[in-house]
């Protein structure tokens, strides 16, 4: 049989090399339209918790914020695992959902629960961006060797023109930044100098 099969490729080469033209322009096409990405999103969905508390310890943090945003979360739905971590002023809590959850539906559920967190005063937990772990891919540090720059201005650099930079490019979701000191502007009204003194 395979002696056949190679008499006939001989014997009709024309026909064999039409077929294998055919073939790799129909493979090259193919190639195009295939939607494979390069690293293919295998992760759960879930739903990240970010809670910042500038200049408390990471216990404190721990006990204050994580724990008991972890026991409002308990129960939800398709919940699989609870994950946190807890440094100095922050709290990451990451809540891992089964495959047959639906992200947008998991993400309502989560703020639903959080609303109901009793949280120290001035404290308030916000979801993270909706990306897989896999999403996340890059990281960076604004640092500068100049001495007359400070954190402040690394941190308004960061915000006000890096940041802007890196979102609008595409397919990226969100920039999120951490640490620094956060450049604040006050208008100070004085009400004696609104009217004219007699």
């Amino acid at each position: 049989m395979i002696r056949s099969f190679v008499d006939f490729a001989l014997n009709n080469r024309f026909i064999v090399l039409s077929v294998a033209l055919v073939l790799f322009v129909w493979g090259i096409v193919s190639f195009k339209r295939l939607p494979v990405e390069a690293y293919p999103d295998v992760a759960n969905t879930w739903v990240q918790v970010i809670t910042q508390w500038p200049g408390r310890a990471a216990e404190e943090v721990e006990q204050q914020v994580t724990v008991p945003i972890e026991i409002q979360m308990n129960g939800i739905p398709h919940l699989q695992h609870v994950r946190s971590a807890s440094l100095a002023g922050l709290s990451v809590v990451n809540l891992i959902f089964d495959d047959d959850s639906d992200n947008d539906w998991d993400r309502q559920k989560v703020l639903e629960r959080l609303a109901q967190v009793t949280l120290p005063t001035n404290v308030s937990a916000q979801i993270g961006p909706d990306f897989s772990p896999i999403g996340s891919v890059y990281w960076y540090t604004v640092k500068s060797t100049n001495p007359n720059v400070d954190l402040m201005d690394l941190k308004s650099l960061q915000d006000w023109t890096i940041s802007k930079y890196i979102k609008a490019a595409p397919d990226v979701v969100d920039d999120s930044s951490f640490g620094g000191l956060t450049r604040e502007y006050q208008v100070r009204v004085d009400p004696t100098s609104w009217f004219p003194t007699v």
